[in-house]
């Protein structure tokens, strides 16, 4: 309930349907917590006017017109205090507090009849300085644009394949963290089932679904199942090591929660969901990672696409691609898929580059949407790379 005068009737009602069914469920040990966490804004939404978001709208309109070639844009910006009570029969007492944003930038631009659009999203959790960069953000979405615009067909084929961090996120949340999420390997819909402690990427692959990170749209302090939010390793060297947990799927596979039972809102039931996704970073340089390959394809950002968890195939819509040749980056492309086997791909990466990002979205799964970080570093794979050409 959001109504704390109705608390009373709302407890009564779950007990009463807690008598109806007999399914037996178990699940994981927690503690009893009693807490009362704040993240704390630079610069707090509330003190924020109204002036100030109008400002900060029209700054990134005008970054993203710097071109002629530009017809029309779109901003979405949205934010979001969230407030949350947490109290079970095991004593938790349970009180959070912290603030969420995201602006969306969508530019179009035409030339010669041709009309091409660029989109950027900017965002996490603290206050208003999370959009200090906006019209960086949005002269970005207009520059990418307008590449687009001289972009050639792409190839298609299996090529030696380069994916920016962006592009990591996408297909390490969506190919691996879906599978990953004990619910899907329960009820057998996981290609990873029966793998935990198995070679399933190169050993140049840890992944990671960290909640903690401060600043992250992913950021929580506490799961919707009162259990605190936790870094968990779900890939070491390749070796598949955890499943992404609620309590009751722990107490299911005799294991531990991992703070990760999300849920929309107070009227959802919890799942394992992920938090933020991301491949840990590597030691290579970007030009050493393209330096050796002859004839390949630099990926960048995503436009979604489709995943299979239990068949374990997927394939993602790049928003931009370049051509490499003879370890240089050529020129771009547009209209290119990537596609293949998850545990193919993981295990066919062979460079990981030094710089990370992490990037901003919202993961949908049963109904539900939660706010969701996923990145990583560049890195080098073989797959097949659909386009028009």
């Amino acid at each position: 309930t959001n109504d704390m005068g109705k608390l009373k009737d709302a407890a009564l009602k779950a007990l009463k349907g807690s008598e109806v069914g007999n399914r037996k469920i178990s699940i994981g040990e927690v503690n009893g917590i009693r807490d009362n966490v704040e993240l704390r804004a630079k610069r707090d939404f509330s003190k924020v006017t109204l002036d100030d978001r109008l400002e900060l709208l029209k700054e990134a309109e005008e970054a993203a017109r710097y071109a002629e070639e530009v017809v029309s844009t779109g901003l979405s910006y949205s934010e979001a205090q969230v407030e949350s009570l947490y109290m079970n029969s095991e004593a938790a007492n349970i009180k959070s507090k912290l603030s969420r944003g995201v602006l969306y930038s969508q530019v179009f631009v035409k030339s010669d009849g041709k009309l091409q659009v660029g989109m950027e999203r900017l965002g996490g959790t603290g206050g208003f300085e999370i959009f200090n960069e906006a019209g960086a953000s949005s002269r970005q979405a207009a520059e990418k644009a307008l590449r687009l615009l001289n972009a050639r067909a792409a190839p298609s084929g299996s090529f030696t394949v380069v994916l920016d961090p962006h592009l990591t996120g996408v297909f390490i949340h969506e190919a691996l963290g879906h599978a990953v999420e004990a619910d899907h390997v329960i009820q057998g819909e996981s290609i990873v089932s029966d793998k935990l402690g198995k070679v399933i990427g190169s050993e140049l692959v840890t992944v990671y679904d960290d909640p903690t990170l401060k600043g992250s749209f992913g950021f929580y302090f506490y799961d919707s199942e009162g259990v605190r939010a936790e870094k968990t390793i779900l890939l070491e060297n390749g070796v598949l090591k955890n499943f992404i947990h609620s309590r009751e799927t722990a107490s299911a596979l005799d294991s531990m929660p991992t703070g990760n039972a999300r849920a929309q809102g107070y009227s959802y039931p919890p799942v394992p969901r992920m938090s933020n996704t991301y491949m840990k970073s590597g030691d290579w340089s970007f030009d050493e990672i393209i330096s050796d390959i002859k004839s390949g394809v630099y990926l960048l950002g995503s436009k979604g696409g489709e995943v299979d968890p239990a068949r374990g195939v997927f394939q993602f819509s790049a928003e931009e691609g370049f051509i490499i040749k003879n370890g240089e980056i050529m020129e771009s492309v547009r209209d290119v898929a990537l596609s293949g086997e998850t545990l193919k791909i993981l295990k066919s990466i062979d460079a990981v580059d030094k710089q990370f990002d992490l990037s901003v979205g919202y993961c949908g799964k049963a109904g539900q949407l939660v706010p969701v970080g996923d990145g990583g570093p560049s890195i080098r794979t073989y797959s097949s790379v659909g386009g028009t050409a």
